[in-house]
Formats: C-alpha cells, structure tokens, sequence
C-alpha cells in the first residue's frame, strides 16, 4: 500500500474536504461532542500550529487519510517528553478503510519522528476506539498507563488510552 500513496502536507483547498473526512471517519463509528467534532473539522487552525499531513492515492488524487503531527521542536500533547513524537486525529475515509492506509500513516510518523532524532511515538486515544487500539497493538505500541485520564463530558465519560511506540520496533 506504501507504494500507492503519498503523504504528504495538508494544501489549503483541502483543508475543507480533509475535516469533512475526518469528521465522518469519528462520528460513524464514536459518540463525540459537538465541541470535539468541530475542533476535528478545523484543519485550517490546526495546520497554523502544527502541521497535517494527508495520504492521497497516487493513481487518482483522492484523499485516503490523514494525521496532525507537531512542528519540528514543539509538542502537541502536554505530556510528551522531549525525546518523544507526538501525533493526534489519525483519520481514515471510510471508503479507504481496510486497505492499510492507517498503517502507512503510522509508518510515515516514525518516519519523521527518527528524522527528527526523536525516539518515541506517543498519542491518545478514546477507549471506544478499539479499531484505531488494534492498528496501534498491531504495529508494536504499547499503553502507558499513567497518561491515562478520563474526561467528563455532557454525554458521559470518556476514558483517554495512551500508546507509545519506540521508533526502532515498528512492526506490522
């Protein structure tokens, strides 16, 4: 699948298309708040401090998926340690699904992470997320429990998973 896609960064007239997708990919499968999904829907803002990437399907342009990755010496995640890589909002379109689009994605941010001289991946993850959980465990991450919180939300709890991946033990 590497092979057929291209990541590569978020371009301004994608910015619509690339949250109407994302948002999809979540509220199909998640019971989110109206607050989350439109923070998910931001692509512009969160493209002005970080930076998204996106996988487009090289034969035909189509956009399969994407990640919000920080700048080159920033964070995104409070606590992310320095030595450690942290990525948010990995989204795949639902049509792409099942062709190991989230996989490369992943791939793509170790990638960058080991550019970058960093050792780690880390993110969160919503405890309902259990196909997003799958991918992660697949690949070799592994939960760091003490980063876990729950957040108390109008529509009931949520519990927030933490994964981490070593950068030189990516599998799957």
């Amino acid at each position: 699948m590497r092979e057929t896609i291209q990541i590569r960064r978020v371009r301004p007239e994608e910015y619509d298309a690339v949250g109407a997708m994302v948002r999809a990919a979540y509220a199909g499968d998640y019971t989110l708040n109206d607050e989350y999904l439109a923070e998910i829907e931001d692509v512009a803002g969160r493209d002005e401090v970080s930076e998204v990437l996106v996988a487009v399907d090289r034969g035909t342009g189509d956009l399969l998926g994407t990640i919000t990755v920080p700048r080159r010496g920033e964070r995104l995640i409070d606590d992310t340690a320095e030595n450690e890589f942290d990525v948010r909002l990995l989204g795949v379109s639902r049509a792409a699904r099942g062709r190991g689009v989230g996989q490369a994605i992943m791939r793509h941010a170790a990638d960058v992470a080991r550019s970058r001289g960093l050792d780690r991946v880390v993110l969160h993850t919503g405890e309902q997320m259990l196909a997003a959980q799958r991918l992660y465990e697949r690949m070799g991450f592994v939960q760091i429990p003490e980063r876990e919180f729950t957040i108390e939300r109008d529509i009931g709890p949520l519990r927030i998973l933490s994964y981490g991946l070593d950068v030189d033990r990516v599998t799957a």
